[in-house]
């Protein structure tokens, strides 16, 4: 038994994953303060709030790279999340020769975790197709309480991404008294991580229920391919909705529940897809820089039909789940679509959004300076010139996903608590309210998630901006 001390379960957004990284390119040994000098540049000339830049002469140019840049940065950069600041400005630097993050090497799987007073407890979210975890059986829902080991042993959650192989306890998680019990399972091996693609598509059906055609769709990610220069997932996108369209689906659930946002192109494509046909052709969105930049401000269209190949789906209303990291570009497709059908008729199921109405470009080349800058540079509008969920968007029904002692069934589940709810509106089975879950039973426990990371991944408008 674990006795709850903390009621905090931590949302961990980016996937397990690891690698050993070499490096075949030598960075020029610039001086940080020649490298500062460049940030400074760069942020004076391009960053959103330039304005709030301390004067040159308040700076400390002698700082290291990441400090200086974030002693730059304005207090409107971020967003308070669970009494955190998470900034949405970000610099990176190249990487070691060491054991580090990569988006190529992974074991596949997300996870959220719970701690009591001694302990971290692993909750897998999902796991992706033809990966280390996925060969090992792991699934969605279960609780991994040990590693190597077959009672508990994880005192620093990156334990659950060491990389190597290893073997993972797993268990079922009630909730007594208010206390959390886990019953072990299976032990299960699990290789060492390796390259994985990280598909934003992790489920699409369509139902028929109640008499309606029902889309589902969870996306997870704006990105157009697996690289920055391949349009594969853009072109599956297009694939999924020629079939939604030859199905005849006329109510679609859109699930962005973990989804942080990516690219604007990519956001502008989905819309396209899910809005009214007479929106077609017309403003996407409007995209706005500094007063330094105006010269790049411009407006977005939605694609025709023809561009579409006739598979936009002309909804009048839609569906989307939401999660408290949803985000971004996530957030851009809502707003953007509210002017063609109406706040009221995009229906959102979930915890209420993060509020990022703004988008980065990356900037610098690894090999001169050894660090790339990803600053935000603009603002984006929806045609009615409006983006006013800095906020976030408040879900027209609140429900929380992570109540341990429930169920996480699999995505597209009938079942799953947030489709269930979904279904219940679209047939008309539940009024529309907006409810709030507050856990009182000794049965469950809700423990309110948080963003464990510095930023919020952001809306990429552009990785051209290499100088």
């Amino acid at each position: 038994m674990k006795k709850i001390k903390e009621s905090s379960l931590w949302i961990i957004m980016s996937l397990l994953l690891f690698s050993a990284c070499k490096s075949d390119d030598e960075v020029e040994n610039l001086s940080d303060e020649g490298t500062n000098d460049w940030i400074y540049r760069v942020m004076d000339a391009y960053y959103l709030w330039y304005e709030d830049i301390p004067e040159k002469n308040n700076l400390n140019f002698s700082q290291s790279p990441d400090k200086f840049f974030e002693s730059l940065l304005s207090s409107q950069d971020g967003v308070t999340f669970d009494g955190k600041w998470v900034l949405f400005s970000s610099i990176k630097q190249k990487e070691e020769t060491t054991k580090g993050i990569s988006e190529s090497d992974s074991y596949g799987f997300e996870y959220a975790t719970f701690k009591d007073n001694k302990n971290y407890y692993a909750w897998v979210l999902y796991v992706l197709p033809g990966s280390p975890a996925a060969d090992a059986g792991l699934k969605r829902g279960d609780w991994i309480i040990a590693i190597d080991s077959d009672t508990p042993n994880v005192t620093n959650v990156e334990a659950f991404s060491q990389g190597g192989a290893t073997s993972f306890q797993l268990a079922d998680a009630t909730v007594e008294n208010k206390t959390v019990v886990f019953r072990r399972r299976e032990l299960v091996e699990i290789a060492s991580s390796r390259a994985v693609e990280n598909t934003p598509f992790l489920k699409d059906s369509v139902y028929t229920i109640g008499g309606k055609r029902i889309g589902y769709l969870l996306y997870n990610g704006f990105t157009s391919g697996p690289n920055d220069e391949n349009d594969q997932y853009d072109e599956q996108m297009k694939d999924l909705f020629i079939r939604f369209k030859a199905q005849q689906v006329r109510e679609f659930v859109l699930d962005l529940r973990y989804n942080q946002g990516g690219l604007v192109s990519s956001a502008q494509l989905l819309t396209s897809f899910l809005a009214p046909a007479e929106a077609l052709g017309k403003t996407f969105c409007y995209i706005e820089y500094n007063k330094k930049q105006e010269e790049k401000n411009r407006e977005e269209l939605l694609y025709k039909n023809s561009q579409l190949d006739n598979a936009n789906l002309d909804l009048d209303r839609l569906y989307v789940l939401t999660g408290s990291t949803t985000a971004s570009a996530s957030e851009a497709v809502i707003n953007c679509l509210i002017p063609y059908m109406g706040r009221s008729n995009i229906i959102l199921i979930g915890e209420k959004t993060v509020g990022k109405r703004v988008g980065s470009n990356v900037f610098g080349s690894k090999e001169k300076y050894g660090w790339l800058l990803h600053p935000i540079v603009l603002r984006i509008y929806n045609a009615n010139h409006q983006a006013d969920y800095a906020n976030g968007f408040m879900p027209d029904m609140e429900v929380k996903e992570l109540i341990v002692g429930k169920t996480l069934y699999p995505f597209g589940d009938t079942n799953e608590l947030l489709f269930k709810e979904a279904i219940q509106q679209i047939t008309g089975k539940q009024k529309k309210k907006r409810t709030s879950y507050t856990m009182v039973e000794d049965d469950y426990l809700y423990l309110k998630p948080f963003l464990n990371m510095k930023k919020v991944k952001g809306l990429i408008d552009d990785y051209d901006n290499l100088e």
